[in-house]
């Protein structure tokens, strides 16, 4: 199965928040601050991930009951 970040930027997302959150509670601070640096460098604005996961967050959070719209939105999405 080839990696595609367009379909895994969420669970990328959700796992390193998870990650963070354990090395947290754990007080694991080296793990924490190791974490965060990934964290800060991967998803920063100037980042493809970053720009990934905004798409991602704003379709998965759309509340949309027509469905012309919400073929309008998946089309321009995809582009």
């Amino acid at each position: 199965m080839k990696h595609n970040k367009k379909r895994n930027v969420g669970i990328i997302y959700e796992l390193m928040l998870k990650h963070m959150s354990n090395c947290l509670v754990d007080n694991n601070i080296v793990g924490l601050k190791k974490a965060t640096k990934i964290f800060e460098k991967r998803f920063a604005k100037h980042t493809e991930l970053y720009k990934e996961f905004r798409l991602f967050n704003a379709l998965a959070q759309s509340t949309v009951s027509d469905t012309h719209i919400v073929a309008s939105i998946l089309s321009e999405a995809k582009r």
